[in-house]
């Protein structure tokens, strides 16, 4: 028996091993295979989007295409962009009730609205270019230019021989058009004749425009270009008073979505130049200014000095997860950075130039500013004194002390580091720095390419005083009750942080959501309570 119960166990035991190698390899490949499965492209749910009308058969295609790609459903509901924008508050408003993921508005008052005055929208990503014009039935047309009187401008709306189709004020259009013919008169004109005769007609989207107009004789109306391609009844013309005259379609993802990771990708496909913003060209859609490049997980390389770190860490891993992006940081020296940056263009140094610089001061940026779009100023630090809890060699606040041969001196390095380029460049004006520098230097001063190691000599008893940024003090909880002083010099130093993106960077727009969450209140209570003065004023 025992004999018959060991040849069973070895026989179960291969079938075991044997049953679970096939199981571990057809989970392998499911996950391989499976779409809906892959790590870059999250969410489980179909996706929930509201989208204007008037972008209905780009984003259509787009929608199939993502599925074909990546198995991911979405659901749509189409209607102008002000009637969306409405059932989104709507919803929104009551707590057990599923929102949905994304909007898709076909213009930036709708999208600035929802996000600014309702809350309703997040992240907001420009999606395409459209232009306003007028139609006029192909065939009322011909005979208009038989007579002598085509279409040919705005004022032909108050024409008595024309019906006029509009978009309701609700749809995109509608608003835009408005605010252009509010100031000639001729909207208050068309106010009245909506009143008082059957000349002036409201639907509700710009299709709708689009198509009474290409079917029915005798009617004008305004609509997008890229909506009046797709009728081929329609004579299109652009009148004197809508050249140069643009709308920017946006998509946002809503505060309540319930996968906003899933959302925010598949935005990003929607807006890539080489994916989704090809398909909106072909419907004579421009796409937006500096669109990204699709990739499942993009990654992009922030360069930024050592002491913004504590500023800026944890906003960088919450946007990693948000996204489902990689951020790779480079946190060091300014100096150093900028002399990184100018070999990788020299091509004497490897690396990838950074997407974006956060600069621990803009003399460093002003360095490399021919490689960066302009800058955006967050935040300002104070330089100070730190001196061992107690100051017990009586260190006072001024720069002449930093002459005192007593004193063992931490300074950060005056090329590698933005700090240490301020503190000699104050030296050398005010005719200190000869002083400072005497023969014996060395033994007495110690440089180090960012601040924060100077905290930590402090802590560890190694110095008697530290010019550093406030920042750099404040970034430990306890440094201040425990172990060092903050002095507040005479020489009112301080620092300028400025933020710019790289003019090659394939990610400009992720790279501006990123910088989006560096400045959201949260962020900017985060280094508020460093010791920065919060500069950013963005709309």
């Amino acid at each position: 028996m025992i004999g018959r119960y060991r040849h069973f166990s070895l026989l179960s035991n291969a079938w075991l091993v044997a049953g679970a190698s096939l199981a571990a390899l057809a989970v392998l490949g499911v996950l391989l295979w499976s779409p809906w499965d892959r790590p870059a492209i999250a969410g489980r749910e179909p996706l929930l989007v509201y989208c204007a009308a008037g972008l209905r058969k780009p984003v259509a295609e787009i929608i199939a295409d993502y599925r074909k790609e990546y198995g991911v459903q979405v659901q749509v509901t189409y209607d102008n962009s002000g009637n969306l924008l409405t059932a989104i508050r709507a919803r929104h408003d009551r707590p057990d009730a599923h929102v949905g993921d994304l909007y898709l508005a076909n213009d930036v008052l709708n999208m600035r609205d929802a996000q600014t005055k309702y809350g309703v929208v997040a992240e907001a990503i420009p999606v395409a270019l459209n232009r306003p014009v007028l139609v006029v039935n192909r065939r009322t047309q011909k005979t208009l230019q038989k007579q002598g009187k085509p279409v040919a401008s705005v004022q032909d709306l108050l024409r008595s021989d024309l019906k006029v189709a509009l978009a309701s004020e609700a749809a995109s259009i509608g608003k835009l058009m408005r605010q252009l013919l509010e100031p000639s008169g001729i909207w208050a004109r068309l106010e009245e004749r909506r009143r008082k005769s059957n000349l002036v007609s409201d639907f509700t989207t710009v299709e709708q425009v689009a198509q009474t107009v290409s079917l029915q004789d005798g009617y004008v109306g305004v609509v997008w270009r890229a909506t009046a391609v797709q009728y081929e009844g329609l004579e299109i013309v652009t009148p004197p008073e809508f050249e140069g005259v643009t709308e920017q379609a946006m998509i946002g993802v809503l505060t309540r979505s319930r996968q906003p990771t899933a959302a925010l990708q598949f935005a990003r496909y929607l807006t890539a130049r080489d994916k989704g913003l090809a398909i909106f060209q072909k419907y004579a859609f421009e796409p937006a200014a500096d669109a990204d490049f699709w990739e499942e997980v993009p990654e992009i390389h922030l360069a930024a000095g050592a002491m913004l770190k504590p500023g800026i860490e944890e906003v960088i891993k919450a946007f990693e997860r948000r996204e489902g992006v990689k951020v790779n940081t480079s946190f060091n020296g300014c100096g150093l950075l900028v002399s990184q940056m100018k070999g990788i263009k020299k091509g004497d140094a490897p690396g990838r130039f950074p997407d974006a610089y956060f600069a621990c001061d803009s003399s460093f940026l002003n360095d490399v500013q021919q490689w960066f779009d302009a800058p955006v100023t967050v935040s300002q630090n104070d330089v100070v004194f730190i001196v061992p809890k107690g100051n017990p060699k009586g260190v006072r606040p001024t720069l002449r002390e930093l002459t005192r041969p007593d004193l063992r001196i931490g300074l950060a390095h005056p090329t590698n580091s933005a700090l240490g380029k301020l503190v000699d460049d104050l030296l050398l004006n005010l005719g200190l720095h000869a002083a400072v520098y005497g023969p014996d230097w060395q033994k007495r001063i110690v440089h180090t390419d960012a601040a924060h190691d100077l905290v930590n000599k402090m802590r560890a008893g190694a110095l008697d005083l530290a010019v550093v940024y406030r920042s750099n003090a404040l970034s430990t909880p306890g440094n201040v009750e425990k172990y060092l002083d903050i002095l507040e010099p005479d020489i009112g130093l301080r620092a300028t942080q400025p933020f710019a993106i790289s003019r090659e960077s394939r990610h400009k727009q992720l790279v501006r959501r990123l910088l989006q969450a560096i400045v959201a209140h949260e962020s900017a209570q985060r280094f508020k309570s460093l010791g920065f003065h919060w500069v950013y004023e963005g709309k």
